[in-house]
C-alpha cells in the first residue's frame, strides 16, 4: 500500500505492473499481509488479485490481517468472575460444611470439567464453546477448592510416592483445568476473529478474478496480459486463504489432494502454552529431584520398575518438547500452526482424562501422556509435505489442521475440484457487484 506514492499521478509507472514499485517491494518481503475491507472484498479489485498472483509467483506466505484481541481478551475473563467465584463457593461449601455425598459432588465437577473441556476443543459453534469454557472454569475452580481444604494424606495415592509429591500432582492437575479454560477464551476469539475477517474477504467476491475490475482500462489490460493462463491458479491462492485464514504452497498442495482447510490457520494455544510452559517445567525439576534423590549417597532409594519405566518416559518427553520448540522458532508460520495444532489434537484428549484422577488408569495415561510428545514430535519434523505421504496421511493432516474435529475428507480430484469451482463462479456471476470501493490494502 505505502509502497506506491497514493496521491500523486503514477500512471508512468504503472505502465507495467511487474515492475510497480508496490510489486518490488512485494518482492523482496517474506510475507504478505492482507487487510480486509468491510464494505467489500479487496478481491473485487484486480490489483489486489495481481498482488496475490505475485505472491503466488513468489512462493509467499499469505496472511490476513486481524486486529489485537487483548481488550477482548480481558473482558471476557471479567465475565468469567461469576462462574469462577460460583465454583469457588461450591467447593468451598461441600468441605467446611462436610456435605453429604461431598466425595461425590466433587466427581462430578470433574467429569463436567472434562466433557466441557472437550467441547470448547472440538465444537463448532463459538457459543456453545463459550458456554462450555464457563462450566468448565466453574467446575476446576469447585475442584481447586476440594484439594486446598484437604489433608494432603487425602490425595489420591496416584503414585509410590511421598505426602508432599502427591499433593503437588493433584494441585497441579487441578490447577490446569482453570489455566486451560481462560486459555480456551483465547482460542475461541481468535477464531471468532478469523471468522469476521474472512467474511469482509468474500463479502462480494464473485469466486474468481475473472470478476474483478480496475478504474483504469489500461491497467486491466496489462495485469490480466501478465496474468495469462494463471487466473485458476490465482484463484485458488485465494480460495485457501479464505478457506484457512492463511495460505502457503504446503497448504496449497493440502488442499489439492482433497483436505478441509477450514479455520487452519487458526492456532489453539490453549494446550501448548500448558504442556510447554508450566508442565515442562515441573517435568523437568520432577526429574531432577529423581537424579538427585538417586545420586545421593545419603540415603538408600529403592525404586519400582514402574517408577524407573515412567522417570524414563518422562526424560523422553523432555528432550522431544524441547526439539519440538526448536523447531517451532525455525519454522515458517504454517508450519507452526500446524505444530500447535497437532500439539493440541494428540495431548488434549490425555491431558483432560487427569481431571478424573482416576487412580486405576494413571499410570497408564501418565505413560500415554509422555508418549503423546514423541508422536509429537515425529509429526512436527514431518511437516504438512511429509504428513501427506504418509500412509492415510491425508487423514491426520485433516484431523490436525482442521479447527473442529473432522475426519471429513474432500473426495474429488483437484481437476473435478477445478470445475465446482468454476460452477459457484458462474452461479455467483449473477450477484451485483458494488461500483464503489472502500480503502484497501494487502
Amino acid at each position: 500500500m505505502l509502497a506506491n506514492p497514493q496521491n500523486l499521478d503514477i500512471g508512468a509507472l504503472l505502465q507495467s505492473p511487474s515492475l510497480s514499485p508496490f510489486a518490488l517491494a512485494l518482492k523482496s518481503s517474506k510475507y504478505m499481509l492482507v487487510v480486509p475491507n468491510r464494505h467489500t472484498s479487496v478481491y473485487t479489485r484486480l490489483w489486489c488479485g495481481y498482488e496475490a498472483y505475485l505472491a503466488f509467483q513468489s512462493n509467499k506466505i499469505i496472511q490476513t490481517a486481524a486486529p489485537p484481541i487483548w481488550r477482548q481478551v480481558w473482558l471476557a475473563w471479567f465475565m468469567m468472575l461469576p462462574a469462577l467465584l460460583i465454583g469457588l463457593m461450591v467447593g468451598s461449601m461441600s468441605k467446611v460444611h462436610h456435605l453429604e455425598g461431598a466425595k461425590q459432588l466433587m466427581l462430578l465437577m470433574r467429569t463436567l470439567a472434562l466433557l466441557a473441556s472437550l467441547v470448547s476443543q472440538n465444537c463448532g459453534q463459538i457459543r456453545l464453546c463459550l458456554i462450555a469454557n464457563h462450566i468448565g472454569l466453574a467446575s476446576g475452580a469447585a475442584a481447586v477448592m476440594e484439594i486446598a481444604w484437604s489433608d494432603p494424606h487425602d490425595a489420591l495415592p496416584l503414585l509410590p510416592q511421598n505426602i508432599d509429591e502427591q499433593a503437588s500432582t493433584v494441585w497441579y492437575t487441578r490447577v490446569s483445568m482453570l489455566a486451560y479454560f481462560l486459555l480456551a477464551e483465547i482460542d475461541r476469539l481468535n477464531w471468532q476473529t478469523e471468522i469476521s475477517e474472512t467474511e469482509q474477504l468474500q463479502n462480494q467476491f464473485g469466486g474468481t478474478i475473472r470478476q474483478a475490475a480496475c478504474s483504469q482500462v489500461q491497467d486491466e489490460l496489462n495485469i490480466r496480459h501478465e496474468i495469462g493462463d494463471q487466473v485458476d491458479e490465482v484463484d485458488k491462492v485465494i480460495h485457501v486463504l479464505l478457506k484457512a485464514g492463511l495460505t502457503s504452497d504446503a497448504l496449497r498442495d493440502a488442499y489439492l489432494r482433497g483436505v478441509e482447510l477450514e479455520h487452519a490457520g487458526v492456532v489453539q494455544v490453549a494446550i501448548p502454552a500448558i504442556v510447554l510452559g508450566p508442565h515442562l517445567f515441573l517435568s523437568f525439576s520432577h526429574l531432577l529431584r529423581c537424579i538427585v534423590m538417586f545420586s545421593s549417597h545419603h540415603a538408600e532409594v529403592h525404586w519400582s520398575q514402574i517408577h524407573w519405566f515412567l522417570t524414563s518416559l518422562q526424560a523422553s518427553s523432555i528432550f522431544a518438547r524441547c526439539c519440538f520448540l526448536t523447531l517451532l522458532f525455525t519454522r515458517p508460520i504454517d508450519e507452526r500452526c500446524f505444530m500447535l495444532n497437532a500439539m493440541a489434537k494428540i495431548v488434549a484428549p490425555i491431558l483432560f482424562c487427569f481431571f478424573l484422577e482416576s487412580q486405576v488408569v494413571y499410570c497408564f495415561l501418565l505413560s500415554l501422556y509422555h508418549l503423546s510428545f514423541l508422536v509429537v514430535l515425529f509429526f512436527a519434523a514431518l511437516g504438512i509435505r511429509g504428513t501427506l505421504k504418509l500412509p492415510c496421511g491425508r487423514f491426520f493432516t485433516q484431523v490436525f489442521l482442521s479447527r473442529v474435529l473432522s475426519c471429513r475428507l474432500a473426495t474429488s480430484s483437484p481437476d473435478e475440484s477445478d470445475d465446482i469451482a468454476d460452477e459457484k463462479s458462474l452461479t455467483t456471476s449473477c450477484s451485483s457487484r458494488s461500483e464503489g470501493f472502500g480503502s484497501s490494502s494487502s
